[in-house]
């Protein structure tokens, strides 16, 4: 990975970015359209916390019933782990709108890959001025989330995002050192 750290980024940085992804912009003399496909990604992947692999390859058949709730129900590409667990009605909400404008009744949910994820996403963040954002920034925020939502139950976030340990957990939950510098300098006691 060299010297790039993917940081965290929290909720108004994710509004930033799907927005942006969803009205297009300009930037450098470019102008971006609209690019729902990824902005719905992104805004998946921000909320379930799955791989961007694993965003771009879900399928309708991956949602499921099961009497009581809605579930993502499926194998992780990276680990092969199942990954089970509910999907909150806002985001089934997303998902069900993705699938009626699209007609999309069956298989795979979108039509393009990582890299077409990777190339949209460097060319809004640049537009917005983020650094070190990728989408594995989207999978730490909802990591955030649920950690901070659950009390900072380390093996909590650690079953969410299907990590073996949570000490893996805990490296989602670190800050870039810029950042950490950034906030020792703000919070110097003065006696």
């Amino acid at each position: 990975m060299g010297s790039f750290t993917t940081v965290m980024i929290d909720t108004n940085q994710i509004s930033d970015i799907i927005q942006a992804l969803r009205q297009g912009y300009t930037h450098n003399g470019i102008t971006h359209r609209s690019n729902y496909q990824i902005a719905t990604i992104m805004l998946l992947q921000a909320n379930l916390g799955c791989r961007i692999g694993d965003i771009v390859n879900l399928t309708v058949e991956n949602i499921v019933f099961d009497g009581e709730a809605w579930r993502l129900d499926m194998i992780e590409q990276k680990t092969g782990k199942l990954r089970r667990y509910v999907v909150p009605t806002p985001v089934k909400a997303i998902i069900d709108d993705w699938c009626r404008m699209k007609c999309i009744t069956k298989g795979r949910l979108f039509k393009c890959g990582e890299q077409a994820v990777w190339k949209q996403l460097r060319a809004v963040t640049s537009y917005l001025n983020m650094k070190d954002v990728s989408a594995h920034s989207f999978r730490k925020a909802a990591a955030f989330r649920v950690y901070m939502d659950s009390g900072k139950d380390i093996a909590l976030t650690s079953q969410f995002l299907n990590h073996a340990s949570p000490n893996t957990s805990l490296l989602y939950l670190r800050r870039s050192n810029k950042q950490m510098d950034e906030i020792c300098s703000q919070s110097a006691v003065m006696v």
